[in-house]
């Protein structure tokens, strides 16, 4: 799903390694942090809880009553996919010259901050923006970002050769706070998993982590 590529490669959970595009630039997370998060493009709607550590990432979510996880580790350019079901893990390493070659591509054409609000108890600085690809797809949006630079909520559309989706995300109980590094571990019983186990990660899952 294209859309669902273009989507994530510019989201809220995106480290926020500032966008660059004639100068127009996003704020940069600065903080560590732990939230529930709710996102939704079309029909497709992923909740998780998301612990953001100190170049990691950790997402939790649970599809048809069947936990599962996924661990980001940005230094070592590796993703662990967890099933604490069946005690098992597979670690796979990040393409990074694909995430790389993505990023190039982004042009942010538009970027104008609103207004200064309050969020979810939140100092937060609203921005207006226009994303664009090379093929023509491109994404408005407006973005509530916190003074850590956390993305609290997003509203807006994606639109190309595909037609013209909508897409929302928001970040609640959102606590600012040092990360315990046990989060990003796996369990020392757990076992590795075969390689077919990945085709039972949820997609919208999967895409959130090519998207870093």
């Amino acid at each position: 799903m294209k859309y669902l590529r273009f989507f994530f490669v510019f989201f809220i959970a995106y480290s926020f390694s500032t966008l660059k595009a004639e100068e127009l630039k996003l704020p940069s997370v600065t903080a560590e942090y732990v939230c529930n998060t709710k996102f939704i493009i079309g029909v497709s709607i992923l909740e998780t809880r998301t612990f953001q550590g100190k170049n990691k990432k950790r997402i939790d979510t649970v599809v048809d009553n069947i936990p599962q996880s996924v661990i980001i580790d940005y230094d070592k350019q590796i993703v662990t996919y967890v099933w604490p079901k069946t005690f098992s893990y597979l670690t796979v390493s990040l393409i990074k010259e694909a995430q790389d070659n993505l990023k190039k591509e982004v042009k942010i054409t538009k970027l104008d901050k609103i207004k200064s609000d309050y969020l979810r108890g939140f100092e937060v600085d609203v921005y207006s923006l226009k994303i664009s690809l090379p093929d023509g797809t491109f994404e408005e949006s407006q973005r509530w970002i916190s003074k850590h630079g956390i993305t609290l909520k997003e509203t807006g559309f994606i639109e190309g050769k595909e037609g013209k989706i909508h897409f929302y995300s928001e970040f609640s109980n959102v606590k600012v706070f040092e990360q315990d590094d046990k989060l990003f571990n796996v369990p020392k019983d757990f076992k590795i998993a075969p390689v077919e186990d990945l085709d039972d990660v949820n997609e919208l899952l999967k895409t959130m982590v090519k998207r870093v």
